[in-house]
């Protein structure tokens, strides 16, 4: 599985420092925030994105997400579980204006 890691993000403006109450560590058990702005949260929800049927994506599509976040993403939708949802119903859509 082609995972992202941080010299694949487009972007280089994310915070790598957790803020208090944050553990960079804990990732998984604290699923129901997320920060757009946070570097490793950013790579963790790009990691567990799947395609159809839990189909592997490929690291470019993996870049578009990133894009789509970075970019696209309403501030007000919070969580991790409805920005996958969110990415998932937009992809098609934004996908052909990624611009790297």
């Amino acid at each position: 599985m082609p995972k992202i890691k941080k010299t694949d993000l487009n972007y280089d403006d994310y915070s790598w420092t957790a803020v208090p109450g944050d553990d960079p560590t804990k990732t998984a058990a604290d699923a129901d925030r997320f920060s757009r702005h946070e570097g490793y949260e950013v790579i963790y929800l790009l990691n567990s994105l799947v395609g159809e049927n839990k189909a592997d994506l490929a690291l470019r599509t993996r870049q578009i997400c990133e894009w789509m976040v970075h970019e696209k993403l309403p501030a007000t939708i919070q969580g991790r579980a409805k920005v996958m949802s969110w990415i998932g119903s937009n992809y098609k859509e934004l996908s052909p204006a990624y611009p790297f």
